[in-house]
Parts: structure tokens; sequence; C-alpha cells
């Protein structure tokens, strides 16, 4: 077990106590005496009674417009001090008049986890507090989760005073902001009001106010350990210790985890047991005994059930929780989707009428709705232009059709225009009773909707006056007008695509104008083309449009070493006489890696004369996968302003933000073929057939004629024989001579040959101006690293530069320099490297500061 260091220790500590290994106490209350609260808002003074006896917060604190300049009748500063030591959430100060430390509120709080954050970005925030001096949270050992924002505090001090890093949980996820709070050099130094210390020599110390140090932990051991430990340590053996443990090294036996707690030790989630509490894993049992209710959703342990399901007792009385799915549903937005999450059967009916186009909605649907599979009444969706298909029920097997609507339809879908598919492929809904009811919906091919005819238990056949084949389907073409395109990457670079496609033929070029491609992030293969699409382009899915008959097509703007996925449709005109269409299926690339944006932040400290100690933060931008960092260090000539400050001179890639978020029309898949209807109607068609020969009778055969008037019935009809005509004299066409079959031969040749040059020209049409299609590439490495810059551009490669610095791994993003002189400015660089490409580092990112004086280490070593 690790012990709790006060660094620096401002106050004399007798060396005894040190040497027994006697902590800062921090450690107060346990698990059976704490208690847990709620959300707390706290905006007067009153509210503060409000946490009274809490030592947890299952939420969040926000303490807002309090104005603490007169404290009347039984109210006082010691009287707000709280037992605080856990907020699962975040914390926030805003705006708090009168408040003069944060020590005064929460002297006990040990650690924020951020489970939920403010603006989904910050753990701690302390904004505009115009009296605050000091952040004072004396015993804060974590900030798990979340950023860090203090700023616009004008009369706060000990800011730059406090190791931020240290607190975070993970450096390279969180950071902080520290801006427009009082000027360092306008406030007291650690320690530096005590006699004995010198404030010339106390700079460099951590501290939260004067007289108190900040508590960081001390592993058993720093030195000799593997580098895989970074800064965490490891024990004697020379196992890492375990970052997930805030006051010790190991997860076993942990007086303080991370994340969460569990019989095993700190755990990141629960398994096989139920969370309570946000901190804490117990099992089915204990969470019974607490009055609570095991909810296998999630797996936590809750105090009542969620809004969409209800208490229900089991044969012994246990209560469990059960989703309560009754009633008629209506779907306007994502919050109408709350109600209907974990639904398996929706005892009602199903409407969706989405009303904000804007609105990313697509997503939330497949994600509410991805366990219904029955619907007990009606199915109706209108006026939904978001809307591309309904594969977002991928699991629904029925419509049962309790209630429906005008007493008569199961399935009624109205005015949705960008609707194109229905169900996802091989799945069959079946609608047990009531009918389909199709209507407005110009880009659903008719043939898809009939395809639902099988779904029908009742089997009646669906009429035109129920599903229109002229209101369905009229802006797109189906049927034998689609074809298969076949794309195929013919080259890439890191942040460009070259995709090619096959040659269209000369019926395909009469209508062609040019090519749509679709393409968007892929991190797996498993996209299809309507997972999350939004009909009004609100979407992840971006398009190219080529307006041209150009088989090639140059995709650019790209992430490099990202996977995407594609599939290219054409943009054709209608004729009267032809009708084409064509799409391809979706298909899969990857961009090359390239050289990584700068890192961050640096963000760098010096507690002894000869030591600096870096932190940074990864490259936004990797671009591929970094394999190391390179970090050098040199003297800095410093001018005379420069050294009273520390400051960072990184400057960052801009980021280039795609061109386009909009998407045209999705393609759809044409279906399969329609049913032979005539297959049960093979006796009237026989019927149908011979009622000709009643009429029109050869005038050769009256006799004929006669028997059909003779006719008694239908079967008698079909077992008159038929009297064979006498046959058509063959023509008298005279044998061909040599000339004839000679100039016969000379015209099948001219026509071979016009075919040919037709068939070249038009390929000739889809391969032009192939230059402005290539894609530029990184020239390789040259073979002598001393290539001059004529070899260079001969040989078309490029010489490696050479590194100056120390390599550091890639999962290691902090390094401490050693071997310093004191009092000694030094430039600082930090450099990110990428696998796989020439030069493939980063520029570098500087910082610069000054090393310790040597008078202040006896001090910051608490000897």
């Amino acid at each position: 077990m690790g012990h709790l260091l006060p660094i620096p220790i401002p106050i004399p500590i007798p060396l005894f106590l040190l040497i027994l290994g006697v902590v800062w106490p921090v450690f107060g209350g346990s698990d059976d005496q704490s208690t847990a609260c709620e959300s707390l808002e706290i905006n007067n003074i009153a509210d503060f009674r409000k946490l009274e006896n809490c030592t947890h917060v299952v939420g969040h604190i926000r303490l807002a417009y309090v104005d603490l300049t007169v404290l009347a009748g039984n109210y006082s500063f010691e009287s707000l001090a709280t037992n605080v030591t856990e907020i699962s959430d975040y914390l926030m100060v805003y705006r708090c008049t009168g408040l003069i430390s944060l020590q005064s509120i929460f002297p006990r709080l040990q650690i924020i986890r951020g489970r939920t954050l403010l603006f989904d970005e910050y753990g701690l925030v302390v904004y505009e507090n115009r009296n605050l001096r000091e952040v004072g949270l004396v015993e804060l050992l974590r900030i798990q989760k979340g950023s860090i924002r203090i700023e616009s505090n004008p009369q706060l001090c000990f800011v730059e005073t406090v190791d931020w890093v240290y607190v975070m949980g993970n450096s390279t996820q969180q950071h902080f902001s520290l801006k427009h709070n009082r000027p360092p050099s306008q406030c007291p130094l650690c320690g530096s009001l005590t006699a004995e210390f010198d404030i010339e020599k106390n700079s460099s110390e951590k501290c939260w106010n004067v007289n108190t140090p900040q508590l960081r932990l001390r592993p058993p051991r720093s030195d000799d350990c593997p580098k895989s430990c970074g800064q965490n340590g490891c024990d004697k053996a020379g196992k890492c210790c375990d970052r997930n443990c805030v006051t010790g090294c190991y997860s076993l036996n942990c007086s303080l985890c991370g994340n969460l707690q569990g019989k095993m030790g700190c755990m990141n989630q629960c398994f096989a047991s139920y969370e309570i509490n946000k901190r804490n894993c117990i099992v089915g049992s204990e969470c019974r005994d607490l009055g609570r209710i095991p909810l296998i959703r999630g797996w936590q342990c809750v105090k009542k059930c969620p809004g969409n399901q209800k208490e229900v007792p089991d044969a012994k009385g246990v209560i469990y929780c059960q989703v309560d799915c009754k009633g008629d549903f209506h779907i306007k937005s994502a919050a109408d989707l709350e109600n209907l999450q974990d639904c398996v059967t929706i005892n009602g009916s199903l409407t969706i009428e989405l009303t904000n186009i804007k609105e990313k909605i697509v997503e939330a649907l497949e994600y509410a709705l991805v366990s219904v599979k029955e619907i007990t009444g009606y199915l109706k969706v209108i006026h939904s232009a978001q809307l591309m298909s309904l594969t977002f029920l991928q699991n629904l097997d029925a419509i049962r059709g309790d209630k429906l609507v005008e007493n008569k339809y199961a399935l009624y879908v109205v005015n949705n225009y960008h609707l194109e598919h229905i169900w996802p492929p091989n799945h069959q809904v079946i609608i047990q009773r009531g009918m389909l009811f199709f209507h407005l919906n110009p880009r659903l091919c008719y043939e898809k909707i009939h395809q639902l005819q099988s779904s029908l238990k009742s089997g009646e056949n669906i009429s035109v006056a129920d599903v229109s084949p002229n209101s369905n389907g009229e802006r797109v073409i189906c049927g034998d007008g689609v074809r298969s395109l076949t794309p195929k990457v013919e080259d890439l670079n890191s942040t460009a695509v070259r995709i090619i496609l096959d040659y269209m033929d000369w019926e395909g070029m009469e209508t062609l104008i040019g090519y749509s491609y679709y393409y968007k992030e892929a991190p797996l293969q498993n996209v299809t083309m309507y997972d999350g699409r939004h009909g009004c382009g609100h979407d992840n899915w971006l398009m190219d449009v080529s307006p041209n008959k150009s088989r090639r097509h140059v995709i650019s703007g790209l992430k490099p070493y990202t996977q995407y996925a594609y599939f290219v449709k054409t943009l054709t005109r209608t004729e009267y006489h032809i009708q084409m269409d064509a799409y391809s299926k979706i298909g899969y690339f990857q961009t090359l890696p390239d050289r990584p944006s700068p890192v961050v932040r640096i963000f760098g400290n010096s507690e002894t004369s000869s030591q600096i100690l870096i932190n940074w933060w990864p490259p936004r931008r990797p671009n591929g996968i970094i394999t190391k960092y390179i970090v050098f260090s040199e003297k800095h000539n410093s001018t005379k302003e420069q050294k009273d400050k520390n400051f960072l001179i990184s400057e960052s890639l801009n980021t280039k933000d795609l061109d386009c978020e909009c998407v045209d029309v999705q393609p759809y898949d044409s279906g399969p073929q329609p049913d032979d209807e005539d297959y049960y109607n093979k006796e009237q068609i026989t019927y149908e057939d011979a009622l000709p020969n009643l009429i029109y009778v050869s005038r050769y055969h009256i006799n004929r004629r006669k028997e059909f008037e003779k006719v008694v019935d239908y079967k008698h009809l079909l077992s008159l024989k038929k009297e064979e005509e006498p046959p058509t004299p063959a023509p008298t066409t005279p044998a061909p001579t040599n000339e004839t079959i000679e100039k016969e031969k000379k015209a099948a040749l001219t026509y071979e040959r016009y075919r040919l040059k037709s068939e070249i020209r038009q390929r000739n049409l889809q391969d032009l101006d192939q230059e402005r299609y290539r894609i530029r590439h990184a020239p390789p490495k040259c073979q002598n690293s001393r290539a001059s810059v004529v070899q260079q551009v001969e040989d078309k490669c490029i010489v490696e530069e050479p590194l100056d610095g120390i390599e550091v791994r890639a999962n290691q993003h902090s390094y401490r320099f050693t071997q310093l002189e004191p009092e000694t400015f030094y430039r600082i660089t930090v450099r990110a490297c990428v696998e796989g490409v020439v030069n493939g580092c980063s520029t570098p990112a500087e910082y610069l500061i000054k090393t310790g004086s040597l008078g202040s280490e006896p001090y910051i070593l608490g000897v």
C-alpha cells in the first residue's frame, strides 16, 4: 500500500513522524457510516442544509448565485462545512458572492468521479466568483473524468500552485484551463507567511493555500520501475501500481477506487453484480437487503423502477421491474422514445410522425426500438421525410392488428417523401389482421410494397385503392430498369481515393448524366445502406457528385489512416422509351497513414534544481499508429521579460472540416420480381383464348363455324378438335447467287466495324482526362542517406531527417529530464511519430520552463 505524502511541507513536522509514515488525515468515515445524497442545487444559504450528513453525492453539486456576504442567524462559515468525500458527477461553483475558499464547504472532498459531466465535458468548474481567493479543496486527490475549468475569478490565487496533471485520472484525455484569475505575480507563495520559509525559495512548491500542501500519492517505488508503469510507480517486486486505486498501489483492498469498488477490489464495471451509488458493486441479495431492486438493464441497484417499467411481485412476493409498454405511442421527436426503451411487445399502436427535419433521430429510433418484436395494434408512419426505410424495426416479427386504422389497415404508410425501403433484407413481418395502406411515397417502388402480399394472413389481395402504383415510386426508376455497378478502388493515399467503375454500355450511356459517390467513416465493416440514414441529409454520410461520364472519380479531403464505407449510384435522365438507373453494393477502403498533428499541449514543472518533469497530451489527429515520441531539451537564452513566466509555444494544425454533410437520394434495392398471379387462373385464360374462335373463323372453314355454333358448354368447347388448315405453300425464293452471298458478307463486316467503332467511342468518352484523376504519393526514402537535392529530384525520393532527442514509448506521455543546471531556462520540444511514414514525426511543440533553485530543495523534499 502506498502512502500519502504532503508535498511540500509548509510547517515544521517532526522528523520521527515522517519516518513512521504518519500521513495527512484524509480518510474520514467508512462505508458503514456513509450517507448518499442525490444531486444538489445550492442557490442560497438555507440550501446548505441539504448537505448535512452527506458523505457521498450520487450526482452533481451546483453552487450558483449564493450570497455569503451576510451570514445571518445560526449560520457561519464553520457551520457550512460538510462531510462530503465523493461526488459521482461534477462540481460547479458559479457567481457565488462572498465565498473566500471552498475549504469552508468541502474540507474533506477526496474524489470527483465525473460519471456524468457538465456540458458533457467538465468535472470541475469554478467560474466568475469575484471574492474567491483560493480553491481550497485541500484533500482532493482525483478528478477521475472530465476537464477542469477555473476562469474569470479576479481575486483567485493558488491555482498555478496545484499539480492538476496529478489530479486528473487520465491526463491524455482530460484538460485544464486556468485563465483570467489573479496573476501569480500578485499572489502569495506556498508557505510565504511562515517565518521558517524564505519567500524566494518556495516558488516551486505545490499547495492549495499558504499553509496547506497538496496531497499526492507516493508509490512504494518510483525508481527503476518498468517503463510501462509511467508515473504510477511500482511495488518492490517491480509490478506496476494500478492507476485505478487512488490511495494505494493495488486494486485489491484499496481504500478509494477511481471507478467502482467491489469485493474483489477496484473495478471498471460491475461483473455479475449490481452498481449502487455509482461507486460500489454489490450482489443481488445485498441490493434486496437495502430495500432496493436489482435491475438487469445496466446491472444497477435502484430504489424504484424506471419510467417505462412497473413493479411486479413474483410468487414469493419479491419485487421485480417489468417493462410496461401499454398504450398508443405517438413519436414526434427523440424525447418521445424514452417510454419505448427495452419494449419487446407494444401493447397498443405505434404512430411515427416526425416533425423536426433537422433532428438526427434515425439513430435514436434504431437504439430505442431495437427490442420491439410485436405490435398488438397498428403501425402508422406518416409525414416523416427523415425516414428512408423502416429498418430501425429490425426485430419486428408481427403486427397483430387488434386495433386498426379506419377499422381496416394494420400498416398505414402515407406521405413519406424519402422512404425507399421497408423492412431489413430477408426479414418478413407477419400482419395477422388488417390490410396495407401505402400512398404518396414517391421514392418507394410499387414492387417493394406488393412484395408484402405474402405477409398478410388474411390472404386478401392488395388493391389499387389501398396501394397506388402511381403515387408510390413515381420519382424513381423501379423494376427491370435497375442495374448493378461494380466500383473498385484503383488507387489511394492518406487523404484521397480514386474509384473506377466498369464500362457502361451504349444503352446506359444514352441516358447517363454522371455518378453520385456516397461515403462515411466505418470503423467496422458492418454498414448497410440504411443504417442511420436521414432523408434530409442530417447524418454522417457524405456525397460527391460527378456530373460527367468518366468512370473514374477522386474523393478527397479524407482523414488519414481511416476506414471508409462507400457506394455509387448513377445520375440519369428519363426517356419515354428507356428508363435506367444503377447502384452498387457497400464497399470499404482504408486511407494510408500520414504525419500526425502536433501534440495538443505540454505542461511541465521543476521541483528540484536539476530536474524537469513534463507532461503532454497526444495529437488530436494521430493519422496512424503512434510508435514513439521524441523529447528534446536545450538551454534557452531568455530576455528579462520572460524570466518570470512559463509559457507554451505550440501551434496545432487547423482541423480541416469536410466540405459537405448533406446526403442526396439513397439508392434502393430492386426487390424480387412480382409473383406469377396467372398461375391460379389457367382455366380462365384457356376460356378467354377460346372465345375469339367463336367470332373470327377462317372463311375456308364454314363447316368449322357451324360446329362452334353447336357448342353446348365449356367442357364441350374444349373437347372440339381443331382441323388442320392446309399448309401455306413455301415462297418461291430463287437460290442465292455468289454475288448475293458476297454482298451479305460485306454488309455484315460493315456493321461489325461500325459496332466496334461505336463501342470504342463510348469507352473513350468514359476514359477522358485520365491525368486529372491522378493521386499524388509521398516519395520513398532514398537509399543514400546523404543524397543531394538534385539526386532526390532525379531519383524521386526523399532523405530521412535526423531527429535529435530521446525516444519515449507511445503509451508514455511524460518524461523527467535530469542532470540540468539550477535556475536555468530550458526549451523543451515534443514530437509524435507515426509508423510507416518517411519523416513521419509531427512538427515540434515547444515549452519554456525554468529549473528550481538549490536553496528550495530541502524544503521541497521535506528535509
